[in-house]
């Protein structure tokens, strides 16, 4: 059995399984003729460490950056970026090379759904992640810029939320770079992300209030007519 007893362990395991699945799927986009995508998959990862490490600098020497410099690096530390690069994997009909740089130059619909999954995540856990001593989130970093209370701070990035989602509707609704299913996977992604976090619920941690709904989708019979 392993025994995980502190962070740099936590730290090991990782970094031993993601080089190791990083290479499973190179191995298996070799076959495709999809190196490239490996590739991308990697870069992707690459920005999202960098950016944790920034929130660990942060929080290390208790820096509060203002909202904007939180913003800029809190859009890679939602993981949509990530997590995006690594659905395209499955996706060799549509997700070429084109498809890949579309998602690296960072467009209009993939910055809002970005800022929807980090905003909304600081919205319902900020204060435990306070508790335990992470970086400022999002609404401390807007507090602090505007002097403002939590509750307004918190009024706001919610209205920020409902503004860029008019930017995914309009990408949705007019030609782009990208084929429509990559957009829907998109658009499921951050609908995901609005159920998780519905009524203040941190269901991304602690998922029991979501589990009614898995069941209803994937347990459940669904009833027919007589």
């Amino acid at each position: 059995m392993l025994l995980i007893n502190s962070p740099a362990d936590y730290m090991k395991v990782l970094y031993i399984a993601l080089p190791n699945l990083f290479n499973e799927s190179e191995n298996d986009m070799g076959r495709q003729g999809r190196s490239y995508a490996s590739y991308y998959v990697k870069e992707a990862f690459k920005e999202v460490v960098r950016c944790y490490h920034a929130e660990a600098e942060w929080a290390d020497k208790c820096h509060v950056p203002t909202f904007d410099e939180y913003v800029l690096n809190g859009l890679a530390t939602s993981g949509y970026g990530a997590v995006m690069a690594a659905s395209f994997l499955g996706l060799e009909e549509v997700a070429g090379v084109e498809e890949y740089e579309w998602l690296k130059s960072n467009p209009k619909i993939i910055k809002a759904a970005k800022m929807i999954g980090r905003l909304m995540n600081d919205i319902v856990g900020h204060e435990d992640e306070q508790k335990r001593g992470d970086c400022a989130s999002g609404v401390e970093c807007y507090m602090k810029q505007y002097n403002i209370s939590e509750k307004k701070a918190t009024e706001e990035i919610q209205k920020m939320n409902a503004a860029v989602w008019k930017d995914i509707n309009e990408d949705c609704m007019r030609p782009t770079k990208a084929p429509m299913l990559l957009l829907q996977l998109l658009v499921n992604l951050v609908r995901a992300t609005e159920v998780i976090y519905a009524n203040g619920d941190d269901a991304y941690t602690i998922p029991l209030s979501v589990k009614d709904s898995v069941s209803l989708l994937f347990i459940e019979l669904v009833p027919l007519c007589d």
